[in-house]
C-alpha cells in the first residue's frame, strides 16, 4: 500500500489553472523529487498536499486514509490534524527570531504535548547533532548562517514526526557552498524510515538521491520515472527541452 496517493488534483487561482489533474503515489521510505519549470505547479502541488492550499478537485490518502477530497468540505480542525502528517521546510527558513535553535525545535511538539517535555527535549538533541549544529542549540537564527537555519528547520520539522518529509526547493535561498551542506543533511536522512518528497532546481542532487522523479509542466505530470528513465532516456520531448536548458545554466 501506497503511504501517499494523490488522484486527479486540480488547483486555480482566480481564472488561472495551475493543476490540471495531477496524480502520483509514493512507498514508505521513498524519495520522491518533482522538478521542472518556474510556474510549471511544482510548488503549488506541495502546498496542496501539506493543506497550506486547498484543491478544488481531487483527492489525497496517507496509508491508506482519505484525508481530502476537493468534492467536501472540511473543518479547520481536520486541515490542523490531516497537516500534521507531512513536514514542511521551507525555500525561507521561517525560523522564529526570538527562540534558541532548541527552543523551535521543541516549540510545536511541547505545545501539543506529544511526549513529557523531558522527552521532547533529548529528542531535540538527537536531531540537533543529527543537523551537525550540537554547537549551536543555545544560538538564536541571527547567530545562524543560511544554510545552518535551514538545517535547524529541517530538525524542527522532522521533531513532528510526520509521515512524509516535504522540502519546497530548500537551498534556492542559499548560496552554492551553503547548498552543499543542506543538501548532504538531506541525503543522510534517505531511509526506510524516512518518506520524502523535495521540490527541487538541483538535478544533480534528484538524479543522485530520488527512487522517482516526476517531471511537472504546465500543471500536469509530464513525465515520471526513476532518476535513470527521467534523465538517462527521456521520451518527453518537453522533458528533453527542460534537461538541456538545466545542463547549460
Amino acid at each position: 500500500m501506497a503511504i501517499l496517493e494523490i488522484k486527479n488534483l486540480h488547483k486555480s487561482f482566480g481564472k488561472t489553472e495551475v493543476l490540471k489533474g495531477v496524480d502520483l503515489s509514493l512507498e514508505k521510505g521513498e524519495v520522491l523529487a518533482i522538478i521542472g519549470s518556474s510556474g510549471g505547479g511544482k510548488t503549488t502541488l506541495l502546498r496542496c498536499i501539506n493543506y497550506l492550499e486547498l484543491a478544488e478537485e481531487g483527492t489525497i490518502e496517507v496509508k491508506g486514509e482519505l484525508i481530502y477530497d476537493g468534492e467536501k468540505s472540511i473543518t479547520d480542525e481536520e486541515i490542523r490534524k490531516n497537516r500534521l502528517h507531512f513536514g514542511m521546510v521551507f525555500q525561507q527558513f521561517n525560523l522564529f527570531p526570538q527562540y534558541t535553535v532548541k527552543e523551535n525545535i521543541t516549540l510545536a511538539p511541547k505545545l501539543l504535548k506529544k511526549y513529557p517535555d523531558a522527552e521532547i527535549d533529548s529528542t531535540a538533541d538527537e536531531l540537533i547533532a543529527k543537523v551537525g549544529l550540537s554547537d549551536k542549540a543555545d544560538n538564536y537564527p541571527w547567530q545562524l548562517s543560511g544554510g545552518q537555519q535551514q538545517r535547524v528547520a529541517i530538525a524542527r520539522a522532522m521533531a513532528m514526526e510526520p509521515d512524509i518529509l516535504c522540502f519546497d526547493e530548500p537551498t534556492s535561498a542559499l548560496d552554492p557552498e551553503l547548498t552543499g551542506e543542506v543538501l548532504r543533511v538531506i541525503k543522510s536522512l534517505k531511509s526506510k524510515d524516512n518518506t520524502m518528497v523535495i521540490v527541487t532546481h538541483e538535478m544533480g542532487f534528484a538524479k543522485e538521491v530520488a527512487d522517482k522523479i516526476v517531471f511537472i509542466d504546465n500543471g500536469k505530470v509530464e513525465a515520471a520515472g526513476s532518476p535513470a528513465e527521467i534523465f538517462d532516456n527521456p521520451k518527453s520531448e518537453r522533458l528533453k527541452s527542460f534537461l538541456a536548458a538545466m545542463l547549460k545554466a
